[in-house]
C-alpha cells in the first residue's frame, strides 16, 4: 500500500474515537413523557460546545437523581473532551453501577482500555454485539478499535453498521469516509465526507469541518 498523503494521515488521526454522547434526555414514567429541564439544558449546551454550562446542568440533575445515566454519560463526554480519560472512566463506571447493561458506557470503557489490550477489547465488543448487533455505540467502538490497528476494511464495515443504526450522526459519517479514504476509494469517501459536513450543520461533530472541506477539494475530480 502506498503511503498516505499528509492531510489524509491527519484525517485518519481525527477518526480516532470521539466521545459518545448521551441520548436525548427523555424519560417515560407511568405513561407520561417527562423531560428533566436540567438534562435537556445540559444536552443542548453539550451540543453547542459549552462544556462548563453543560457540566453545571448535569450536576444539578444529579442532585435530584445521583444515578441518572444521561447525566453521568454527559459528564463522561465532558471529561473526554477536556482530555481527562481517567475522569471519563470513573463516570462510565458510575453509569454501569446504575445500569450494568448500558452499551454506551460499556463501549466507552472499552474504547479507553482498548489500546492496552486490543485483543480483549475486540473479543468483548464482539460478545456484546452478539446480543445487540444493531447498537450504534458498540459498532462505532469496534470500528475505532480496528482503525487504531489500521485494519481499514474491518473498520469501514463497523462504521457502516454504526451509521446504519444512527444515520444522522456526523462522526459516524466522517469515520466511515475516513476509512474509505484509507482504502483508496475516493468517490465513496467524498460522498460520505460531504454527508458528514451536512450532518454537522445540525448536530455537534468531533471533527474539524475546515479540514474535511480541504480534503473534499482534494478528492473532487
Amino acid at each position: 500500500m502506498t503511503a498516505s498523503p499528509p492531510r489524509l494521515e491527519k484525517l485518519a488521526k481525527a477518526a480516532a474515537p470521539p466521545p459518545e454522547e448521551p441520548d436525548n434526555p427523555v424519560r417515560i414514567t407511568r405513561g407520561k413523557l417527562q423531560i428533566d429541564p436540567n438534562l435537556a439544558k445540559g444536552y443542548e449546551l453539550l451540543q453547542a460546545g459549552n462544556m462548563q454550562g453543560a457540566a453545571d446542568a448535569y450536576e444539578k440533575a444529579m442532585r435530584t437523581d445521583p444515578r441518572n445515566t444521561d447525566a453521568l454519560l454527559g459528564m463522561a463526554t465532558i471529561s473526554l473532551r477536556a482530555g481527562l480519560p481517567a475522569q471519563a472512566e470513573a463516570w462510565y463506571l458510575r453509569t454501569l453501577e446504575s445500569d450494568p447493561k448500558n452499551v454506551i458506557a460499556q463501549a466507552g470503557l472499552i474504547n479507553l482500555r482498548g489500546q492496552t489490550d486490543p485483543a480483549f477489547a475486540e473479543s468483548r465488543l464482539k460478545s456484546l454485539l452478539a446480543s445487540e448487533p444493531e447498537s450504534a455505540a458498540l459498532n462505532f467502538a469496534l470500528g475505532n478499535l480496528y482503525a487504531g490497528q489500521r485494519r481499514w476494511p474491518d473498520a469501514q464495515l463497523s462504521y457502516f453498521q454504526a451509521h446504519t443504526a444512527d444515520p444522522g450522526n456526523p462522526d459516524y459519517l466522517f469515520n466511515l469516509a475516513a476509512s474509505l479514504d484509507q482504502m483508496h476509494l475516493p468517490k465513496l469517501a467524498l460522498d460520505y465526507y460531504q454527508q458528514a459536513l451536512t450532518a454537522a450543520s445540525s448536530r455537534r461533530a468531533g471533527f474539524d469541518p475546515q479540514q474535511v472541506k480541504a480534503r473534499i477539494l482534494e478528492l473532487k475530480p
